[in-house]
């Protein structure tokens, strides 16, 4: 068995990913939330992400309008961003949150929308597609995913370390608004 397939996919999606939306979106969450969940959250929606793309292909795009996905990820992105900025923190570490206020799931939700189509699964699509090989294609494209995320969040956690909390808050959740409104502006073209 030959490796191409596995090298082939980890060079060509990190390099897709390389300065993409949702690297940025991951700096933006590892500056407001533990580094263990922000990787551990992006990591599992890229996998599950990249298993979509070698495994079923197109039907994700053939069955779900583009255009409802944009719509979607548009309004979390801005949503997220109001939220970033204007909501209040919990001062109760302990306090019973509900699932959907849980930080994995508000980064994995984010990133799994964000990259829902995107060009980094649309090129692991039609990687597996080339080699035939998907669980090498998976393995290679994740991989390439997950490492340039990494790097990301630890430039995250540095700027955390170098900028007040409140200034990163409002520069994330400007951020997220932006990449919000530039996404639902894609709508109208």
């Amino acid at each position: 068995m030959t490796l191409l397939p596995l090298a082939a996919s980890f060079i060509l999606i990190a390099l897709a990913e390389l300065g993409d939306k949702t690297q940025l979106l991951t700096l933006g969450f590892a500056s407001r939330y533990p580094l263990r969940t922000v990787l551990w959250a992006v990591s599992c929606a890229t996998a599950l992400l990249m298993a979509l793309a070698v495994i079923f292909g197109g039907v994700i795009n053939h069955y779900v309008p583009q255009d409802m996905i944009q719509l979607l990820a548009g309004a979390v992105f801005v949503g997220f961003g109001l939220w970033t900025i204007f909501g209040q923190e919990e001062e109760e570490e302990g306090s019973n949150r509900k699932a959907w206020r849980n930080p994995f799931w508000i980064v994995f939700t984010a990133f799994l929308l964000a990259e829902l189509g995107d060009k980094t699964q649309l090129a692991a699509l039609a990687l597996s597609a080339k080699y035939g090989t998907p669980f090498l294609v998976w393995l290679g494209a994740t991989s390439g995913m997950i490492l340039i995320n990494l790097i990301a969040a630890l430039a995250g956690k540095g700027l955390q370390k170098l900028v007040p909390e409140k200034k990163i808050k409002f520069w994330s959740g400007a951020l997220f608004i932006v990449f919000g409104v530039l996404t639902l502006a894609g709508l109208l073209h």
